[in-house]
């Protein structure tokens, strides 16, 4: 398979420190996207290092005869062990790392992320926390990640209704995150990507400010460029306060297989 792809992180306009961390891996076929907390230190090491430990787990990993997971759909897809193994050796280095540096007590950080696989021809999404990832498709957006926060669980308790998530006053607040416990219950779900399919992964400082019509909007103006599409959500996240820090990657599906 092809990917064609772009990237943009930026510290927005309220933030001292960017604390996002990105990886575009290409020759891994993987992507990341990880939103740190735990202070102006902390939160930019555990970001960092999660998103390096999962390089190398996905790099290690590449070619090792590993048992397939069966997805729901029934899909065997041995990105599925892949991705998972990642992300459960992120957190344990990000939480190791804490526990034995006093400064950074307490850090942590959100992950999404997704790892292709050319031989299943499958896109596996892995995510803890409330970084996104979306796919575009067809002229519509999908959300493919629920986030792991205190208002998504009350909203889908029925204890919130949706109009009042964006002014609910603890919706920033995370149920699970990389790093600040000895264990974390990523969620992981497999896609099969179709000619042309566009998946986007975010921190909140983008899709916490842009509306998903807009997203969508944007994306399909700047198809051609998808770096200008990158810096169109980046900086339109900055005129409206830039609050946080605000990363995005871009990545086109493109079927590698010659037409007959």
């Amino acid at each position: 398979m092809l990917i064609r792809g772009a990237a943009r992180t930026d510290r927005g306009k309220v933030r001292q420190q960017n604390e996002d961390a990105f990886g575009f891996f290409p020759d891994a076929a993987f992507y990341v996207v990880a939103d740190g907390m735990g202070g102006h230190v902390g939160g930019k090491v555990a970001s960092t290092l999660a998103v390096e430990t999962m390089r190398l787990s996905v790099e290690e990993t590449q070619g090792e005869e590993l048992t397939p997971v069966t997805d729901p759909h029934g899909w065997r897809a041995v990105g599925w062990r892949r991705i998972s193994i990642a992300m459960h050796q992120a957190n344990s280095k990000v939480f190791e790392t804490s526990q034995h540096e006093p400064t950074l007590k307490g850090m942590g950080t959100t992950i999404a992320a997704i790892l292709f696989d050319d031989e299943d021809g499958f896109a596996t999404i892995c995510h803890v926390g409330d970084s996104r990832v979306y796919r575009v498709r067809a002229g519509n957006i999908e959300l493919l990640t629920e986030d792991h926060s205190l208002v998504q669980q009350l909203l889908r308790e029925g204890k919130i209704a949706l109009p009042e998530v964006k002014t609910f006053p603890h919706r920033h607040v995370l149920t699970q995150a990389v790093g600040v416990s000895p264990s974390v219950q990523p969620a992981v779900r497999v896609e099969k990507p179709q000619q042309g399919d566009i998946f986007l992964i975010s921190s909140d400082g983008m899709h916490g400010t842009i509306e998903e019509t807009e997203i969508l909007d944007i994306i399909t103006q700047e198809e051609a460029n998808l770096q200008h599409a990158c810096d169109i959500l980046v900086d339109l996240a900055n005129t409206r306060g830039g609050w946080d820090n605000s990363t995005v990657i871009l990545l086109q599906y493109e079927n590698s297989q010659p037409k007959i």
